[in-house]
């Protein structure tokens, strides 16, 4: 006898097809809406990109790329050099920017289009 675990609930009670048919959309539902924040390298494979602090949103600033990994045949930005100060930053995830903490206060630089 083969216990399929599937087919109940958290409080051991047998599950109905409407009850699974709900939990699997709430799934995929929730996956379909997760975004993608990943910093992808431009399709032109430049060296530098352009960077917004996001405390000052008027000016673009070049950022030098120093690492990237690839991630299902596309380049991933892993690590950017700080306009500022030069430094290495890392991409947060929680802020969806690279962030820099070697000067002063926090830095968040977000990646912008070129145009």
């Amino acid at each position: 006898m083969t216990n399929n675990l599937s087919l109940f609930d958290s409080m051991g009670r047998r599950q109905t097809m409407q009850e699974k048919y709900k939990q699997q959309m709430k799934a995929y539902r929730k996956k379909k809406m997760k975004t993608d924040n990943t910093p992808y390298l431009p399709p032109d494979g430049a060296e530098e990109v352009f960077v917004m602090n996001s405390l000052n949103p008027e000016e673009k600033l070049k950022a030098k790329v120093l690492k990237t990994k690839e991630k299902q045949h596309r380049l991933i930005i892993t690590s950017l050099a700080c306009p500022v100060c030069g430094e290495g930053m890392t991409w947060d995830n929680k802020w969806e920017a690279f962030v820099c903490s070697k000067h002063g206060k926090k830095a968040i630089y977000e990646i912008v289009d070129t145009d």
